[in-house]
């Protein structure tokens, strides 16, 4: 295992023998698609792929097309299974990116190199090995630019291609197929249960101008009642938090705006964390932190955690226990529309706005059963977030171990 030439994990049968190399241009020819961009694109006409797809929604091996254009003469048409690889990009990293065009008949629009492997390499391979293997970093290396970098034919021809036999390399491509349709299965599992979610969170809730919501529990009638936040809570936020009082690693997290409701990249030390906290407003257990800048209204239940919070930009809502639940505020806000929200290009929201934003409240025990049922999608969520985030490292685990 200590050779240059075999990876560190293989499968069974093939663990006796060492990867080959030779140049790229050894064992695939090479073509340059043209004479498109998006400007071109239309609802329906022929299927086009545009270099940008690799970057907004990239999949080693493309089986389906969902852009159109009308076809011009001289146009590069697939013929199925060969390798496209972006040849304008933003960073020499994210360019050395290959997929498969599985299918004939599609237009291979400006910006992409195109290979066609020979018989000797399985194109799903070639796809995989040229986005993760060493030709990674080697096409990364050779990409030229500074606002936007370039990697052209000529340098694929270049680069040092790591093979295995035929039958070896069919397993591999074989295996993160599989492994991909099963991340693809996932991702659309999450996306079917969060938009569902969002069906009867628009339903639950009263539509703006209306005082009953189009679906209820059972048992539960009446109008609810219309009350601005102002009147069921307190608005507080943090004692300023200066950048030269942050450091980038450290006993407290500090969450920003771009990092509130994901993994802090900021921190302070616990000396000022804990004096703040006893002289300074802070949230207790069970207050609704919400985002005033950037996407409005994102919300985190206060758990206790040890952890601070950006003035101004996030702030919370103390509720009045008797009026209201904080389960129920938490869906509540992912639904309101906030009214009074300033700024052109940032927006923001100000305390004084969101006290003054109007809110229909239900009794106390349908606020609860609202809260609970909501609860239960949003845990189903998070369980089906941890299985996709799995997923995918267990996939990057394996391609930095599968590959020469």
């Amino acid at each position: 295992m200590g050779s240059k030439r075999v990876p560190e994990v293989r499968f069974k049968g093939f663990s006796d023998d060492e990867w080959e190399e030779k140049k790229l241009r050894e064992l695939a020819s090479f073509a340059k698609g043209n004479g498109y961009s998006k400007s071109d694109l239309i609802e329906e006409g022929e299927p086009i792929i545009l270099y940008g797809r690799l970057y907004t929604k990239y999949q080693t091996v493309i089986e389906e097309v969902d852009t159109f254009t009308k076809i011009k003469e001289k146009s590069l048409i697939s013929k199925g299974y060969e390798v496209i690889v972006p040849s304008s990009g933003e960073t020499s990293e994210d360019i050395s990116r290959a997929s498969v065009v599985k299918r004939s008949g599609v237009i291979l629009g400006g910006d992409l190199n195109v290979i066609y492997p020979s018989d000797e390499i399985n194109s799903i391979f070639l796809a995989l090995t040229i986005s993760n293997g060493n030709q990674q970093k080697e096409l990364s290396k050779k990409a030229q630019g500074k606002s936007v970098v370039h990697l052209h034919n000529s340098d694929l021809k270049e680069v040092n291609l790591y093979y295995p036999k035929k039958e070896e390399q069919v397993q591999i491509g074989n295996f993160f197929k599989q492994l991909d349709e099963t991340i693809a299965f996932q991702q659309q599992e999450l996306d079917t249960l969060k938009q569902t979610k969002q069906g009867f969170l628009q339903k639950m809730f009263p539509k703006e101008g209306e005082s009953l919501p189009e679906i209820r529990f059972p048992g539960f009638s009446g109008e609810w009642e219309k009350s601005k936040l102002n009147d069921i809570g307190i608005v507080e936020m943090c004692k300023r938090i200066f950048k030269n009082q942050t450091t980038v690693v450290g006993d407290i997290p500090f969450y920003k705006i771009g990092t509130f409701g994901r993994k802090a990249d900021s921190f302070i030390s616990r000396e000022l964390f804990e004096e703040y906290k006893s002289k300074y407003p802070f949230p207790e257990v069970g207050d609704i932190l919400i985002s005033a800048s950037g996407t409005i209204g994102r919300t985190v239940v206060y758990n206790g955690e040890d952890a601070y919070y950006q003035d101004s930009n996030i702030v919370w809502l103390k509720p009045n226990k008797d009026r209201v639940k904080n389960c129920f505020l938490q869906q509540f806000y992912q639904i309101v529309k906030w009214h009074g929200t300033e700024g052109s290009t940032i927006k923001r929201l100000y305390n004084s706005k969101i006290r003054e934003t109007e809110i229909y409240l239900p009794s106390i025990s349908e606020q609860e059963l609202i809260g609970r049922f909501f609860n239960i999608w949003d845990n189903t969520i998070f369980l089906y977030e941890q299985e996709l985030d799995i997923l995918k490292q267990t996939k990057k685990a394996f391609l930095q171990k599968m590959f020469v």
